[in-house]
């Protein structure tokens, strides 16, 4: 927040009040010093914002974002970097250790945040006030950038929401119904899929299966259990066993289509209906084949047994920048209900915003899915996630516990065999996890 000083301009009294460089907005209204109290409203408005900032990414669609910004403020240049995927971590990593060629705002990927959220080179955004900006935010999107002090230290625009998937026809023809509500309750418990999924199969003569794949348990509970590393001590929540053996009856029963998520088959069973439900993040829909319009109110979504999401990105700031307090306008914007109801209109990102699900969630619609309004299930399901904050091995370790125990599905092996190969591979990966 932009700081006040009086100065005495004349013996008689009159008083200019003068607004010190750097301002920008503030949204909260309250942070920072009181101003002295006057008479005398101020001679100018707020001071535009001008500068430039320099943000690196991976993800094309940020050039959108620096674009709407400068629109909004004139006066700033925003400069994005779009590095390789399968580079850019490597890149960035390296850029902050040594200090040089560092950008003002950074992407963070889902899949390493915990890597980067408690390093010494990303801004304490608490400090600088964002608390205030995430009250209304969905709370595992805003848990996932705090770090492990409590400090917010990174943001993300959107909450990446997954849900089921359903061609209309086919649901009609192998559920009985095609209407999003009667198939949620269908399809609210595992113990429901597996049982809905045998008559599937054993209705469509073997030709159509419930699911995609069995691993659809796996990502759905993904989020949904207890952090992997507690108090430096491999932690394994019980509800894994739960889960794998749900794996088991899906394989054994036939319900799952064998097809791993963003597959070539994956791909075609979600378009051709050969898997009646297909367990996939809000934006994934560009698998989707949409040619002509062909798919235009095609689809359905129905809830998940629990809420799930998929990846997502997250913006940080160099703790060294130049341009911290323009960079905090430029996180601020992304956290806005301004930017993120733009983004939701033009891309159909699910948002992080609380507020901005509750104030579309009647009117927004897909084409894909008719005049289904999909938020309403997106909101719910979101709300029931716990939010947790990262760490450095939680999404390393998971990723051993997919390996393992997606081997011991196809292989049929028991919980026990697989929870011990998974205590092996944790241990040699991890010598500074305990594993008993």
């Amino acid at each position: 927040m932009k700081t006040t000083k009086w100065f005495s301009m004349m013996v008689a009294l009159v008083m200019v009040l003068t607004i010190a460089a750097g301002c920008g907005n503030n949204a909260g209204g309250n942070a920072g010093n009181e101003p002295a109290q006057t008479d005398t409203p101020p001679a100018d408005g707020p001071k535009e914002l001008e500068g430039k900032l320099v943000v690196w990414t991976f993800f094309d669609q940020v050039k959108e974002m620096g674009a709407k910004f400068e629109e909004k403020h004139p006066g700033v240049k925003v400069e994005v970097n779009i590095f390789p995927g399968d580079q850019y971590q490597t890149k960035l990593l390296s850029a902050m250790q040594s200090g040089n060629n560092v950008p003002d705002v950074f992407d963070l990927e889902r899949g390493y945040i915990g890597k980067f959220i408690d390093a010494n080179f990303i801004a304490d955004l608490s400090a600088m006030g964002i608390e205030e900006q995430l009250t209304d935010y969905i709370p595992y999107v805003r848990e996932l950038g705090r770090a492990a002090d409590g400090t917010i230290r990174a943001v993300s625009d959107h909450s990446s929401p997954g849900s089921f998937w359903y061609i209309r026809e086919n649901a009609k023809k192998y559920l009985g119904t095609d209407d999003p509500d009667q198939i949620s309750e269908m399809v609210g418990s595992w113990d429901k899929i597996i049982e809905l999924g045998k008559k599937v199969y054993e209705q469509s003569g073997g030709k159509a299966y419930l699911m995609q794949n069995a691993g659809d348990v796996f990502d759905i509970a993904a989020y949904n259990t207890e952090p992997w590393v507690k108090d430096g001590k491999l932690n394994i929540d019980p509800k894994w066993k739960t889960y794998y053996e749900t794996q088991q009856q899906i394989r054994a029963n036939n319900v799952d289509a064998k097809l791993g998520f963003m597959s070539a088959g994956w791909g075609n069973a979600l378009n051709d209906g050969t898997a009646v439900l297909s367990a996939m993040p809000a934006w994934a829909t560009f698998m989707i084949d949409n040619k002509d319009d062909k798919a235009v109110g095609k689809f359905g979504v129905a809830k998940s047994p629990e809420g799930f999401y998929t990846g997502g990105t997250y913006r940080g700031i160099y703790e060294k920048s130049p341009n911290k307090e323009l960079a905090y306008e430029f996180i601020k914007y992304i956290a806005s209900p301004e930017w993120q109801e733009y983004n939701l209109g033009k891309t159909g990102n699910m948002p992080a915003s609380g507020k901005v699900y509750q104030d579309n969630m009647d009117t927004f619609k897909v084409n894909l899915l008719g005049d289904q309004n999909p938020m309403k299930i997106y909101y719910e399901l979101v709300n029931e996630m716990p939010g947790i904050a990262p760490d450095k091995y939680g999404e390393e370790v998971l990723s051993k516990w997919r390996k393992v125990a997606g081997q011991g599905i196809t292989d049929n092996t028991s919980y026990d065999d697989v929870v011990a190969s998974f205590k092996k591979e944790v241990k040699n990966a991890f010598p500074d996890i305990q594993v008993d």
